[in-house]
């Protein structure tokens, strides 16, 4: 590949470029970060998951509003973390922060992103409870939780060659995008 090429010129890639580039520009451009410099969840965390997410959706045949949904939770999920450890609530302020962003800029709110970002550091068990009983079409939510989740989870090799444990993916599809995830690491910056 040479230096001008990015993983999103690659032909398997070039059906979800479009969408990655517009969502990559919102969150350059509307999402502040509580911790910038963060190596672990900040910007380039985001675009990974970002990327996953379309990829993930595409493989499951997901609808456009489908995929909005998960993009938006990518770009605003870890935006207000206050340490690099588990920091439990840090989902639920990201969503309050996507919620007071939507009220500030007078843009739809879409409550299924708010769930998905308020749960995503929650254990499946307890984010799949809740959601439940929070929204009326919970069976859909949920699967888009499931999907939003694994997108985050296959960005763990950040964390080092054995961050992700395979056993805890929710969908087969994200198997195969494994070898995905662990090669793009390096290409984070990607545009």
């Amino acid at each position: 590949m040479n230096t001008s090429t990015t993983i999103l010129d690659l032909p398997e890639n070039i059906s979800i470029a479009d969408k990655y580039r517009y969502w990559y520009d919102f969150m350059e451009n509307e999402v502040s970060f509580n911790r910038e410099d963060s190596p672990l969840h900040a910007r380039p965390h985001c675009r990974r998951v970002l990327f996953l997410a379309l990829k993930l959706s595409e493989k499951m045949g997901l609808t456009e509003r489908e995929k909005d949904i998960l993009c938006l939770a990518a770009v605003f999920h870890d935006s207000r973390r206050e340490d690099e450890g588990l920091d439990k609530g840090h989902g639920l302020r990201a969503a309050e922060y996507y919620g007071h962003y939507c009220t500030v800029n007078n843009l739809p709110f879409v409550p299924e992103v708010h769930l998905i970002c308020a749960y995503h550091d929650h254990d499946d068990s307890e984010g799949i409870a809740d959601i439940t009983h929070l929204i009326e079409n919970a069976e859909g939510c949920i699967r888009l939780y499931r999907v939003f989740k694994d997108a985050d989870a296959l960005d763990r090799f950040r964390l080092g060659p054995n961050g992700l444990d395979v056993r805890f993916l929710r969908n087969a599809q994200a198997l195969e995008l494994v070898e995905t995830a662990k090669e793009m690491l390096p290409r984070s910056e990607f545009r």
